[in-house]
C-alpha cells in the first residue's frame, strides 16, 4: 500500500497579524502536484486540520473546497483526516457522514459508551491495499484504566489493535494514525514543555503490530521507531523556531517488513527568516534591516543582543525601515548581555515573546535565572503543566 502522510496543517493561523492564506494555498498546489506524481492509495492526515477550533467560514470553506480538489485529482485516493488537539472533534463530525458520501473519511472522535472506546467507525479499509485505523486526539485523562499492570494509554490502543485484527481477515499491512507527543521526540519549534498541554507518551504503548505509525502534533519532521513511528512534520512553519525543511511523507508499506519512507519537501512560499543570523546590536541590526532587498518578501525577526535595554519605540524604528519593501517585519528577538547567561534570564524576553509563551515557558526561564537545579525545575514544571491541563479539560467540558 501506498500513501502520502502529513499533518499539522494549522490553516488560518496568522503571523503577527499577517494572513497567510496565499502560502496555504501554495502548500495545496504542491500537495496536488505531488499526489497526481506518486498516485497513492491514500492521502492520511493526521490531526491539527485547524489553528484555532473554530475557523473562520473562509478557513473552513478553504479546507473543504482544497480536500474536494484533492479528490477530483485522484478520484480512487482514499482520503482521511483525523483531528488534532487544536481541533474542535464535535465541529469536525458534524460532516462526517457528508464527507463520507463522497468517498473522504474526516473524523473527529471515537464512539464511547458507559468509559468503553468503540473503534470499530475508525478502522478504514483501502480496498484490497492495506487497513488504517484513524484514531484523532483523545486526551489521556479520558483513557480509562483497564488494569493495574498496564498504563491507560497503552489499554486505549490495545483496543484499536483488537478492532483492526476483526477487521484485517486477509493479513493486509496496517497503518495507525495518531496525534500525541512520544517520549524522546525533537520538540524545536515548540516552546510548551508538554507540547501544547500534551504530557509525552512513550511509543510501546502504540504496540508493535502496525507496520507504519502515521503521527501527527510534533512540528519537525522525524523517526522515532525505525521503519515503524513517524512525524511527517508541518508543511507550513508556524514559528520562527521551525528553522528547518518542512515536507510529506511518501510511504511504501507492506505487511511484517519496514516501511519505506521519502520525504518530499515543500519550499515555503515565505520565509520566516531572523535576521541577521548573528545577533548584533539594535543600531547594527537597523542599518542592516534597511539595507535588505527591498524584493525579499520574508518574515523578519530582528536578532538583537546587547548590554543596553533596547530603545524606547524600537518596533516603531523597525517597522518604519520595512516601509516600502516586500517583507512582512514581525517583532525582535532580544538578548540582554548581563553577568548571567542572556538565555537563563526572565528579564530579556520582550513584550511579543510574553505573549508567545506559555506559562511553563515563562516558568522554565524563572527558574534558569534564579539558579535552580535543573532537576528540580522540572519538578516544578511537571506540576504546572498538570495545573494547564487540568484547566484546559475544565474549559472543555
Amino acid at each position: 500500500m501506498k500513501i502520502i502522510h502529513t499533518s499539522d496543517w494549522h490553516l488560518g493561523h496568522q503571523l503577527y497579524g499577517y494572513d497567510r492564506t496565499d502560502e496555504f494555498l501554495d502548500f495545496f498546489d504542491k500537495l496536488e502536484a505531488i499526489v497526481k506524481e506518486e498516485l497513492p492509495d491514500a492521502m492520511l492526515v493526521s490531526g491539527d486540520i485547524f489553528d484555532v477550533s473554530s475557523p473562520s467560514a473562509a478557513v473552513a470553506k478553504m479546507f473543504k473546497d482544497n480536500l474536494l480538489r484533492l479528490h477530483r485529482a485522484l478520484p480512487e485516493m482514499e482520503i482521511i483526516v483525523t483531528a488534532g488537539n487544536h481541533d474542535s472533534a464535535s465541529r469536525i463530525d458534524v460532516d462526517r457522514n457528508l464527507w463520507l458520501a463522497g468517498g473522504i473519511h474526516v473524523v473527529g472522535g471515537v464512539k464511547r459508551e458507559d468509559g468503553e472506546y468503540d473503534f470499530s467507525d475508525n478502522v478504514i479499509k483501502i480496498k484490497d491495499k492495506g487497513i488504517v485505523a484513524a484514531v484523532p486526539f483523545v486526551n489521556r485523562a479520558f483513557m480509562p484504566r483497564v488494569s493495574d499492570d498496564e498504563p491507560a494509554e497503552r489499554s486505549f490502543f490495545k483496543g484499536v489493535e483488537k478492532a483492526v485484527d476483526n477487521v484485517n481477515r486477509d493479513g493486509l499491512p496496517t497503518v495507525l494514525m495518531a496525534h500525541l507527543a512520544v517520549a524522546g521526540c525533537d520538540r524545536e519549534g515548540h516552546r510548551d514543555a508538554s507540547i501544547g498541554g500534551m504530557d509525552c507518551m512513550e511509543s510501546w504503548v502504540l504496540g508493535e503490530s502496525f507496520d507504519y505509525v502515521a503521527l501527527g502534533h510534533i512540528h519537525k519532521p522525524q523517526t522515532i521507531v525505525a521503519g515503524k513511528a513517524y512525524y511527517s512534520g508541518s508543511p507550513v512553519a508556524v514559528s520562527f523556531d521551525e528553522a528547518y525543511p518542512h515536507s510529506v511523507n511518501v510511504v511504501r508499506v507492506e505487511r511484517g517488513v519496514p516501511a519505506e519512507v521519502r520525504k518530499e519537501a515543500i519550499p515555503p512560499k515565505r520565509r520566516l527568516k531572523t535576521f541577521p543570523e548573528i545577533a548584533v546590536d539594535f543600531k547594527k541590526a537597523l542599518k542592516m534591516f534597511g539595507k535588505l532587498s527591498d524584493y525579499d518578501d520574508s518574515y523578519i525577526r530582528l536578532n538583537v543582543r546587547q548590554e543596553d535595554d533596547l530603545p524606547y519605540g524600537c518596533a516603531e524604528m523597525a517597522a518604519e525601515k520595512a516601509k516600502g519593501k516586500r517583507c512582512r517585519y514581525c517583532n525582535i528577538r532580544f538578548e540582554k548581555i548581563t553577568e548571567r547567561d542572556a538565555d537563563n534570564a526572565i528579564s530579556g524576553i520582550t513584550a511579543s515573546e510574553f505573549m508567545e509563551s506559555s506559562p511553563t515557558d515563562i516558568a522554565r526561564r524563572y527558574f534558569k535565572s534564579i539558579g535552580l537545579s535543573e532537576e528540580t525545575g522540572e519538578e516544578y514544571l511537571k506540576m504546572i503543566s498538570e495545573i494547564e491541563e487540568e484547566i484546559k479539560i475544565a474549559m472543555q467540558a
